[in-house]
């Protein structure tokens, strides 16, 4: 599903033009620009995050991450240790379907990034004692098992306070003239905002995958010495 891109900015500028200017004014300023825009006084509130849809489901999928193999010639049992330590990575990969941002870095967006995957690195150790029966060979396999989960996500954003636009000159960009303006007026229902007597929100959408390893285990095997094994 591609993403619902609310361009703050774009609002803004619908705002400046039905703002009641002089003819005058409106012929001599010029394009809009994210730097003639004052965010200072507005403040945001985000709610918590909802999920829902959620599935969890085991991939079913194991990955061999050591192999250690032990050979007992001897007419005796053997123990031998298996001791090793290895890493893995969890991902989180987290993909915005709908927000509202001013398009650039900084801006007064409520997520920053519409794909985005975050990676956390596993350890998995294992110390084991391992009997090997005479005359056997026996191979140890350390095995992680993983699982996906994903979910659909909304988090709801409050936004209060005011916004100030400089008009600037086409011929030599100097100000003209600032603008404020309340965020009630500027983001409005029309707009894909919700309001009501509380304030006015707004609601980002997405979706999120995380797979991680929820179990190890040791795999022993175990075979008799055969004539191909028996050294030369």
């Amino acid at each position: 599903m591609p993403s619902k891109l609310l361009d703050l900015l774009e609002l803004i500028k619908i705002w400046v033009y039905d703002f009641p200017l002089d003819k005058s004014q409106k012929w001599d300023a010029d394009e809009i620009q994210h730097h003639d825009v004052n965010w200072n006084n507005v403040k945001r509130w985000h709610g918590p995050t909802q999920y829902y849809n959620q599935i969890r489901k085991s991939t079913h999928k194991t990955h061999v991450l050591f192999t250690a193999c032990f050979t007992n010639d001897t007419d005796q049992p053997q123990v031998y240790t298996l001791k090793t330590e290895r890493r893995t990575k969890s991902s989180c990969n987290i993909r915005i379907e709908k927000e509202a941002s001013t398009g650039f870095k900084g801006s007064m967006s409520v997520i920053k990034a519409d794909n985005e995957t975050f990676e956390q690195e596993l350890v998995w150790s294992v110390n084991n004692q391992i009997t090997v029966p005479p005359k056997f060979k026996t191979r140890a396999d350390l095995v992680i098992k993983e699982e996906e989960y994903t979910s659909q996500f909304q988090m709801q954003t409050k936004f209060e306070g005011t916004i100030h636009v400089t008009l600037r000159s086409k011929k030599d960009n100097c100000p003209i003239t600032t603008l404020t303006g309340d965020v009630r007026h500027i983001f409005r229902a029309d707009n894909g905002f919700q309001v009501d007597k509380t304030g006015i929100y707004f609601v980002s959408q997405g979706r999120c995958t995380y797979r991680f390893g929820i179990e190890q285990h040791a795999e022993p095997s175990q075979a008799e010495i055969t004539e191909e094994d028996e050294p030369n």
